[in-house]
C-alpha cells in the first residue's frame, strides 16, 4: 500500500451537511469527510472510463481536517481532552487519560479527582476540535461557518421562484485572512500512486450545492515518497504509554489507593481519528471494539478497561443514484478505548498493531470511517508542557 498526503484549498464556500435532503440551516460537517472525496474520486474516474470497482474496495479516503500551511498533520482531539472551564479559545487542553482510568481503578482516599486550573477553575471536556504539534506544543485547528441564503429556481421557467429563499450554513473559504485549507490522505495499492494522484489533482469541486457556487477547490499532493509508520515507532509509543499507568498508578497507591500493578501488563490505546462503524458478530451494531474483535483483527488477547465513547447517526447521498445511503449508528472520532494486556507484546503483535492502524477497524473503511491511530501522542504529553 502506497500513502498520499494531501491538502485541500477552499477556493469557494464549502457545504458538507450530514444527511440529505433537508439541508437548511443545517451545520455542515467542519472538515472535508472521505465520503466526499471518495464519491467525487468515483464519478471522476467514471466519466473518464478509468474506473476499477477493485481500486475502490482497496483505497483508504481519510478525512481532511482544517489545517494551516505548513501543518504536517491534523487530527482530531480525543474526549480526554480537557480545559479549564471559560478559559480562552487559545487555551491549550490537556489530558485526563492516565490519571483518570487510575483514579477510577484505585480510588485514593486522599485525593478527589476533580481537577482545577491555577485560578481555581474547573476543567471541562475540550469538545469536538482538531490539533497539532508545533514545536512539541499543542495548537489547536477549526473553521468557522456562515449562513448563505439564496433563491429557489424554477427548473420549467429557468427562473427564479418567487417567495422562495432557503438558507444553508457553509465552511468559510477564508480563515485569518489565508484560504481555508486541510490536510488528509488516501491510501492506494501500490502501483496506483500515479492514477491516484492524477485523479486526485483533477477535482474541482466536493460537497454540496455545487449548483450554486459551492463547492470550488484545489486539490494539491505532497511531494516525495511517503511511507508509513514503522513498527518501532508504534512499539515506542505503546511502551511510553505502559510508563505512564505505571507511573500514576505507583502515586495513587502511594497515596492510599487500591494497589494495581503494572509490571509485566501492557497498555495501549486504539484512538479513533474517524466516525467508526462498528459491529459486533459481524452484524449487531455496537459502539464498543471489545476484547474479542481486537483479537480477531491483531491476535492480540487483551482486556478492555475503559473506553471513552460516544455514538451518533451517519447516512450519505449517492449523487449518482440520488438515493440517500443507509444510516449506520457509528462511534464518533475523538473516542478511545484502553487496553491491557496480560504479557508484554513481542514483535509479531507490534506488526499486527501497525498493520490495524493502517487498515482501520469497522464498515465503510474506503470512504474513510474507521481510521484508527494506536497511543495518539496526546496522551503521552506531559500537563506542565501545555501551561
Amino acid at each position: 500500500m502506497e500513502l498520499l498526503p494531501l491538502h485541500i484549498t477552499a477556493l469557494a464556500p464549502l457545504a458538507f451537511p450530514p444527511r440529505k435532503p433537508g439541508t437548511q440551516f443545517r451545520a455542515s460537517l467542519p472538515y472535508v469527510p472521505g465520503t466526499a472525496m471518495y464519491g467525487a474520486l468515483g464519478m471522476h474516474m467514471g466519466a473518464q472510463g478509468t474506473f476499477e470497482s477493485q481500486l475502490f474496495r482497496d483505497i483508504r479516503c481519510h478525512n481532511a481536517y482544517p489545517a494551516y500551511a505548513d501543518d504536517p498533520w491534523v487530527r482530531p482531539l480525543p474526549m480526554t481532552a480537557i480545559q479549564p472551564k471559560g478559559a480562552a479559545d487559545d487555551t491549550p487542553p490537556v489530558d485526563a487519560l492516565v490519571s483518570r482510568a487510575c483514579w477510577e481503578r484505585q480510588q485514593p482516599a486522599a485525593l478527589i479527582y476533580a481537577p482545577t486550573d491555577d485560578d481555581g477553575r474547573p476543567w471541562e471536556a475540550a469538545g469536538a476540535t482538531f490539533y497539532t504539534l508545533k514545536n512539541g506544543k499543542i495548537e489547536q485547528r477549526s473553521v468557522t461557518q456562515r449562513t448563505l441564503t439564496r433563491v429557489a429556481i424554477n427548473r420549467r421557467r429557468g427562473t427564479a421562484e418567487d417567495q422562495r429563499l432557503y438558507s444553508l450554513l457553509a465552511l468559510n473559504e477564508v480563515t485569518e485572512q489565508q484560504p481555508t485549507r486541510f490536510c488528509g490522505s488516501l491510501v492506494c495499492p501500490t502501483g496506483k500512486a500515479i492514477e491516484m494522484q492524477a485523479a486526485l489533482e483533477a477535482l474541482t469541486h466536493l460537497g454540496a450545492r455545487q449548483t450554486t457556487g459551492l463547492g470550488a477547490v484545489q486539490v494539491t499532493l505532497s511531494a516525495g515518497v511517503h511511507t508509513f509508520e514503522p513498527v518501532a515507532e508504534i512499539q515506542r509509543r505503546v511502551q511510553a504509554m505502559t510508563t505512564r499507568f505505571q507511573q500514576q498508578a505507583a502515586l495513587y497507591e502511594k497515596l492510599g489507593g487500591a494497589p494495581w500493578p503494572i509490571t509485566a501488563e501492557t497498555i495501549f490505546t486504539v484512538n479513533l481519528l474517524s466516525d467508526a462503524i462498528l459491529l459486533a458478530q459481524g452484524w449487531v451494531p455496537t459502539h464498543e471494539l471489545s476484547a474479542d474483535m481486537l483479537a480477531e483483527a491483531t491476535g492480540i488477547k487483551a482486556h478492555l478497561i475503559r473506553a471513552f465513547t460516544t455514538t451518533s447517526i451517519v447516512g450519505g447521498w449517492n449523487v449518482s443514484w440520488q438515493r440517500p445511503k443507509a444510516s449506520d449508528v457509528a462511534v464518533t472520532m475523538g473516542s478511545l478505548f484502553v487496553f491491557q494486556a496480560d504479557g508484554p507484546l513481542n514483535h509479531d503483535q507490534y506488526r499486527a498493531l501497525t498493520q490495524l492502524q493502517l487498515d482501520g477497524i469497522g464498515e465503510r473503511r474506503a470512504e474513510g470511517y474507521g481510521q484508527i491511530r494506536i497511543c495518539d501522542e496526546f496522551h503521552l504529553m506531559e500537563m506542565e508542557q501545555n501551561r
